[in-house]
């Protein structure tokens, strides 16, 4: 039975995974779904950004660091034929910065990676320094995979982060499964009664949790840039009730721009959801381009979390 439906599987357990699992229709955009969009303003974002970051300490302390940079070498070094069993990261206290990171790391501490499945080609990450400040350069060529941050439980608060692209994939549409890519995409993943949920989501639930050894988020809330439908727009994953994304940026206008947005999670939750979120427990991000088999170089700046 796991063998026949493993293809059908794969792709759920990818979209409750933090992943931008494809749809399989085109979605009609009902104008109440959507969400009030930011206007990309970086002056503001920054005059915002530098009191938290004073006040919060985004940055995880040293000895969480360093405990998460000893595993991350080991799994390195006992998983490279990729046939290792998965193991649970731990929960971080705070988003670890890319701005913060060692300039000499390939990868910013603290963020684990992760693949749809082993036939997918991964999209390369690396630090960078791009304006005199360290960023997360992201190259997709007809390629999928991202980078996550388990998080200690927290109440859904704001969502800041800054981003740039170079490329829009122009034959990218949101709302049809072969063309369901995005230059640029942020999850947030949230907890939640999952008793409460229809009998088909509970046992998709089990059975991802059999097939991965992890348990899912309840819902999952991304926000990306889209190709052809509006900002603001909220698309339904068909393959799962418990993925949404919201559009914050489409099309060409703003490309090579650094783009900065900041989010009420809880009024996009409830937009998207209809219901009052979870507990947010991890956020993570993604470049791809596997359905349209194209190419995208895209850079993420900080991204926060309060």
């Amino acid at each position: 039975m796991a063998k026949k439906f493993g293809p059908a599987l794969t792709m759920i357990v990818g979209a409750l995974m933090l992943t931008g699992c494809a749809s399989t229709s085109r979605q009609t955009i009902d104008p109440s779904k959507l969400a009030a969009v930011s206007d990309g303003d970086c002056k503001a974002f920054a005059a915002k950004s530098r009191p938290m970051d004073a006040n919060s300490g985004v940055v995880p302390d040293s000895l969480e660091l360093a405990n998460l940079a000893s595993e991350s070498a080991a799994d390195a070094e006992g998983g490279a034929d990729g046939d290792s069993e998965p193991t649970t990261p731990p929960a971080l206290s705070q988003l670890p910065q890319f701005s913060a990171s060692n300039v000499a790391s390939p990868m910013p501490v603290g963020w684990r990676p992760w693949k749809i499945n082993r036939n997918k080609t991964p999209t390369r990450y690396a630090l960078t320094e791009v304006d005199h400040r360290l960023v997360l350069h992201a190259e997709a060529d007809s390629s999928a995979s991202g980078l996550y941050v388990p998080l200690v439980e927290r109440e859904a608060g704001a969502l800041r982060w800054m981003w740039k692209t170079r490329d829009v994939i122009r034959t990218a549409d949101n709302g049809v499964s072969h063309r369901e890519d995005s230059p640029l995409r942020i999850f947030v993943a949230f907890d939640g009664d999952r008793s409460t949920l229809p009998l088909r989501d509970q046992l998709m639930y089990e059975m991802a949790r059999i097939t991965t050894g992890r348990e899912m988020p309840y819902a999952t809330l991304m926000y990306i840039w889209g190709g052809r439908l509006p900002p603001g727009a909220v698309v339904n994953n068909p393959h799962t009730d418990r993925v949404r994304m919201i559009i914050v940026d489409s099309g060409t206008r703003h490309t090579g721009e650094w783009r900065c947005h900041e989010r009420d999670l809880r009024a996009d939750y409830r937009k998207a959801f209809g219901a009052d979120p979870g507990k947010v427990i991890a956020v993570g991000l993604m470049t791809d381009t596997d359905n349209t088999k194209t190419r995208a170089e895209s850079w993420y700046g900080d991204i926060t979390i309060e």
